[in-house]
């Protein structure tokens, strides 16, 4: 999948820059979160992602510090001279609900302060991207993740871990809670809109999933309401209100345990910094006994919901059993 310039915005007031692996690289996640910024029209915004299928945490810190080499993620955040105002860090979507004191997770657990340290250096905040529990569990873990409830609950355990990092180093550790999007949907409609939220295998987004995530990116960072905004083309009256409703549910009902920018204090929301970008190749995973996962690329389509988004601003697992 070929990255999109971040030439649409109109200007570079906010810049946001999304580090993940396919759940953010799938339908192009930075450019619909981008749209709803310029349709909102609170801040001229500028948005890219850095995401490599497959890839957990630490690897984008390996990335970043240099120890992979000259990698474009080391250049947006040290080396550069990239100012960002808000920087999405997305975990592999199976590792933040593994059992905190193993391996992985406490890999990625003390990786996440030594990102934010470098997200600092470049001007911005972190935003930790909690993800959502796939649609039916998770086969290569029947015990830990049976289904998407328990799933759910053990990556939102997990995501606040991360954030309590980050405070403990005396910044503030800010989550959008995409996955309680996803929560909203499956308790809502768990037979009609929530298994359209996946593509076929489950875990990675469908259009109507990576639309759900923007909102709920939205309004963790502007403290505005999704339903505020126009739908975009592509899109139903109907499915486009119920997931700003799941969003604005998520962000300002359902996330007691979550801290917004907005609801007291924003150290870092003064509409200022650039932007820039990259793809790469995946990587090998590691494996906790008893816990396994699993990396590699999706190609998820959104072409018209995402043409109808920017037409309206503007005037496939590391994920399961990788079939």
């Amino acid at each position: 999948m070929l990255l999109l310039a971040a030439t649409i915005a109109l200007a570079e007031d906010r810049a946001l820059l999304f580090v993940g692996n396919s759940y953010t690289q799938a339908n192009n996640l930075e450019q619909v979160a981008l749209a709803l910024f310029v349709a909102g029209a609170e801040c001229e915004t500028a948005a890219t992602r850095n995401a490599t299928p497959g890839y957990t945490l630490p690897q984008h810190l390996a990335d970043a510090d240099g120890s992979n080499g000259d990698k474009p993620l080391r250049a947006s955040l040290v080396t550069g001279g990239q100012t960002w105002t808000w920087v999405f860090l997305q975990d592999q979507s199976q590792i933040p609900g593994f059992p905190q004191n193993g391996a992985e997770y406490q890999a990625s657990l003390a990786s996440v302060p030594l990102l934010d340290g470098m997200v600092a250096g470049a001007g911005g905040q972190t935003v930790l991207l909690q993800t959502w529990g796939r649609r039916d569990g998770d086969e290569l873990n029947p015990d830990r993740y049976p289904d998407y409830p328990t799933m759910q609950e053990h990556l939102a355990e997990g995501y606040a871990g991360y954030a309590a990092a980050i405070t403990a180093e005396g910044r503030t550790g800010w989550i959008a809670p995409a996955g309680y999007g996803f929560r909203h949907v499956y308790q809502t409609d768990p037979e009609g809109l929530f298994p359209r939220l996946y593509i076929e295998d489950g875990s990675h987004p469908s259009p109507l999933g990576t639309y759900l995530v923007a909102c709920v990116v939205y309004a963790t960072v502007t403290g505005d309401r999704c339903s505020d905004l126009t739908p975009p083309d592509g899109l139903s009256a109907a499915d486009a209100a119920d997931l700003q409703a799941a969003a604005d549910a998520a962000v300002f009902d359902e996330s007691p345990d979550v801290l917004y920018p907005w609801s007291g204090g924003d150290p870092g929301e003064d509409c200022a910094g650039t932007g820039a970008g990259d793809t790469a190749a995946p990587a090998d995973d590691s494996q906790d006994p008893g816990t396994a996962a699993c990396g590699c690329a999706a190609d998820g389509k959104s072409a018209s919901i995402l043409g109808g988004l920017l037409a309206l601003a503007i005037g496939r697992r590391r994920e399961g059993s990788c079939d």
